[in-house]
């Protein structure tokens, strides 16, 4: 059982162990020459870090292209403004494809036997034949080049001088415009996407893109809190796009509980006959709940599939019901039972280090982890899912700390950096998807500004989530943590009240990347839990203006009559792997 957390948390301690030398991104090696799919492909080795392969995708004229994907399995990797990504060699042979607009599609096997750095060149894709109503090109008469850029070369068209064919180069367009509201006020923070570019609006709500745009003929655009839209571009008057608030209310699912279609059934029946609109489904939670092709997992024994995943998001998306998964990063006892490699280690035994009731964690510093987890959540999208959640998102707070050997300093700006960076991989890998980023925390980082010890510092977390969903259940609060007159799980209203306009404050008043969860359990022998306490968590978190909450019991036994019994809006639903057109272990004590 994790008690709750006391007021004032054990300082973590250095370790001693190295740093774990792992790339970001899976690496592979290209074997023998690729297979050019009508393209032509040249390849050049040279000499990189060990273990990797930094892959440099340029044009036939030696430029570098930007934004290319490189799908290796499930994982996707794009290339850099300098058209390079480095990837980690994997440990047998795979296959792999490079593609982007405009050019035609490489494939290729990657095999681990080599490593370096290597040139892939891409060859613009031939122009579509011309429509029955083109003006013919004169016999003989050359071609047009066309422009060597990140899109399709352009038609030859007819002189009307000479009759013979003259190149014309689209012009990339520039595209400007600002995101709103629905009263017109500008949304900070807001995603525009054109193509493979992005662009995060300021205070003003305006964005601009300069340059490779020619060919995008609308952009989508998404802000916490808000349904995703997509905003055709036409002419070259700048866009004005407001958006709809979209405020999700989710309850849990946890397959280890509800495994039965009549469980499915019932949950179902209530988010339809209430204002509820969402679920969170368990896919990961010591073992991979569905039958995965992530090799990490498959390989240590961790896959337990009792999912359907198709039958089941099929039902939700039926019921037009907004689906997350949620997914246990770094507290996999099982993985790290089996992973000696990947497990926080005992800096005195040098064995597994374990917490105090004897589970032992993976390493949250580990990249290897890093890439693994953020590949299940890209099978996630692909599946269908419209959010991944990460839980235990954080190092472990619950043992001899002293102990804890991570291979680097144990010190909050190292812990913050191996968090924000998981999660900025993360957010990398799913906007392109469409898909959203959620992270649970403690309630207790809305009340600091430190880490609280496990990496979790909220302010520094949420420029790389579209949600950070405090965990802020009145039972597992102290007495006196928030000034009130006796113990917090008595002040339903009051607890979420304050915690979440703390959380407001730390954002600079942006209550909408904030989604709490809320409990609806009640906690050993203080005072039981039922419709008016979870209403009371509701009101407060509405009122304060969140995007949003989640109910949490573990035994997904809910007080629906908390709930407005009111016939709800068709809630945001995307489709897998595209943007859309809006775009925990059984018992009450999931810390």
């Amino acid at each position: 059982m994790t008690m709750r957390l006391p007021t004032t948390l054990i300082p973590a301690q250095n370790g001693t162990r190295r740093l774990p030398k792992v790339s970001w991104w899976y690496s592979s090696i290209l074997a023998v020459a690729l297979i050019a799919l009508g393209v032509t492909v040249a390849v050049q080795r040279s000499n990189g870090t060990p273990g990797t392969i930094t892959l440099s995708v340029v044009d036939e004229l030696g430029q570098p292209v930007a934004g290319a994907e490189i799908a290796v399995g499930t994982t996707v990797v794009m290339t850099d403004q300098a058209g390079a990504a480095t990837l980690r060699a994997p440990n047998d042979a795979r296959s792999m494809t490079i593609s982007r607009s405009g050019y035609g599609e490489v494939a290729g096997v990657l095999d681990g036997a080599n490593g370096g750095r290597q040139r892939v060149t891409l060859q613009p894709a031939a122009p579509p034949p011309a429509a029955p109503n083109e003006v013919a090109m004169a016999a003989g008469t050359p071609a047009a080049t066309p422009a060597h850029a990140a899109t399709p070369a352009p038609k030859a068209t007819s002189s009307p001088a000479t009759g013979t064919p003259a190149a014309t180069k689209t012009a990339a367009k520039p595209i400007e415009g600002t995101i709103t509201d629905a009263a017109g006020k500008p949304i900070r923070g807001a995603r525009v996407v054109a193509g493979t570019q992005v662009k995060i609006t300021g205070k003003d709500g305006l964005f601009s893109f300069k340059s490779d745009t020619a060919n995008v003929a609308a952009v989508d655009v998404f802000a916490s809190g808000y349904g995703e839209t997509t905003a055709k571009i036409e002419g070259a008057a700048p866009l004005s796009v407001a958006l709809k608030l979209e405020p999700i209310k989710a309850v849990y699912l946890n397959p280890t509980i509800s495994n039965t279609q009549a469980d499915i059934d019932r949950l179902v029946k209530m988010i339809d006959a209430t204002e509820l609109n969402a679920v969170v489904i368990d896919i990961k939670e010591e073992a991979v709940y569905y039958d995965t092709n992530v090799a990490l997992f498959k390989k240590s024994g961790t896959v337990t599939p009792i999912l359907d995943l198709p039958k089941l998001l099929k039902q939700m998306k039926e019921h037009h019901i907004y689906t997350i998964a949620r997914l246990v990063v770094f507290k996999d006892s099982v993985l790290a039972e089996n992973r000696k490699d990947l497990a926080i280690l005992d800096n005195t035994t040098g064995d597994v280090w374990r917490d105090m009731n004897g589970v032992a964690w993976v390493n949250p510093a580990d990249h290897s982890l890093w890439e693994a987890n953020s590949d299940l959540a890209v099978e996630a999208i692909r599946h269908g899912f419209d959010e991944v959640q990460y839980d235990y998102v954080r190092f472990p707070t619950d043992g001899d700390l002293s102990r804890v050997d991570l291979g680097m300093p144990n010190d909050e700006a190292h812990r913050v950096k191996a968090i924000t960076g998981f999660l900025k991989m993360t957010d990398e890998k799913l906007w392109p998807l469409g898909g959203k980023l959620s992270a649970d925390v403690f309630g207790y980082t809305v009340l600091t500004n430190d880490d609280i010890g496990i990496g979790q510092n909220f302010a520094e977390l949420a420029p790389y989530v579209d949600y950070l969903s405090p965990m802020i259940y009145p039972s597992h609060f102290d007495t006196g943590n928030m000034g009130l007159n006796g113990e917090p799980n008595d002040y339903p209203y009051e607890t979420v009240e304050i915690t979440m306009t703390a959380g407001k404050r730390l954002l600079d008043g942006d209550a909408l990347k904030m989604r709490p969860w809320l409990q609806d359990f009640s906690f050993f022998n203080m005072t039981p839990y039922g419709d008016k306490q979870v209403r009371a968590q509701i009101d407060a978190a509405e009122d304060v203006g969140t995007s949003g909450w989640m109910l949490w019991d573990p035994n997904n036994k809910y007080h629906d009559g908390a709930l407005q019994q009111a016939e709800r809006a068709s809630a945001p639903s995307v489709e897998p792997g595209k943007l859309a057109v809006i775009r925990q272990s059984a018992g009450a004590t999931r810390r």
